[in-house]
């Protein structure tokens, strides 16, 4: 595919797919969706399987009845979807960002190439802000956020919203955001447990699910008191679908920075155990025959 991406366009009233290439960038895409909901996939296993499908069913039948009001199970979306995500995906190579938008009248899906981060650590900056009915994935805050997008400057890879009146963190404009706190003298990740905002508070993401569940598996605490306390952060990071856990080595709060251990050993294991379950939790789109 020479182009930036690949569009499909399925017409709820006429059940037809429109496929055509674009220049739009996936941002260029939620941009001029216009009004409805939306959640963003990624591919793994050189694009022939989809990581956490059907957690991004279910978020998808959830946005689309908070914000439009439908009531379709997240069966109706795996059997809407699959057979524009064989075709799309036959279509690209390597791995893909998958967009879907969903609107009142059309559904439509992009595929672009999966550029993962620059670095294995990232810098993020603390802003003041909260996100408005964070439950839903609303294409209104792909508009709300924009303002706050131009903030995020090399080195700076996310902004994390926070109450600067409560001293509370909330997440990162496109991700969830978790800091580390050291719990005693064990030695390894037993030592520490992680903070986390209350998960009414923000958006659940897909990622921050999975790290949820490996900490419940692993006997990691989890303390949902998301208090700005750096001087007691042994470390950060964000999680979302194109970063995976990406470690944070600086925190910049005004004209402030702090250093933060980006090698933690608690960040290192929960980040470690995300990147062994790619395929584990992922569906198969695209047998070998077909891609």
């Amino acid at each position: 595919m020479s182009t930036k991406s690949l569009i499909l366009d399925y017409d709820f009233a006429s059940g037809k797919t429109c496929e055509h290439e674009s220049d739009q960038s996936a941002k260029e895409f939620m941009l001029l969706g216009g009004s409805g909901v939306y959640t963003g996939m990624r591919t793994v296993n050189n694009g022939r399987r989809v990581f956490l499908f059907d957690d991004h069913l279910q978020r998808l039948s959830n946005s689309h009845h908070q914000v439009l009001g439908g009531t379709h199970a997240p069966q109706y979306w795996r059997t809407l979807l699959m057979p524009l995500l064989k075709r799309g995906l036959s279509s690209v190579r390597g791995e893909s960002k998958i967009t879907v938008l969903v609107g009142r009248e059309c559904l439509r899906v992009q595929f672009v190439a999966l550029h993962g981060p620059s670095s294995t650590n990232c810098w993020v900056r603390l802003v003041s802000g909260h996100r408005d009915d964070p439950e839903a994935k609303d294409l209104k805050w792909v508009h709300e956020r924009e303002s706050l997008e131009q903030l995020i400057v090399a080195p700076v890879n996310e902004v994390v919203l926070v109450s600067w009146s409560t001293r509370r963190f909330y997440e990162g404009l496109s991700s969830n955001f978790f800091a580390v706190r050291r719990t005693g003298k064990a030695n390894g990740f037993r030592g520490y447990e992680l903070v986390s905002a209350p998960l009414d508070s923000v958006l659940l993401g897909t990622i921050m699910k999975l790290v949820l569940d490996i900490c419940q598996r692993d006997g990691i605490a989890v303390v949902y008191e998301p208090a700005v306390e750096l001087e007691q952060w042994a470390g950060a990071f964000v999680t979302s679908t194109s970063r995976l856990v990406l470690p944070v080595e600086r925190i910049v709060y005004g004209e402030n920075e702090q250093c933060v251990d980006a090698d933690n050993p608690l960040i290192m294991h929960l980040k470690r155990s995300v990147e062994h379950l790619t395929t584990e939790k992922s569906e198969l789109i695209i047998d070998d025959q077909n891609h």
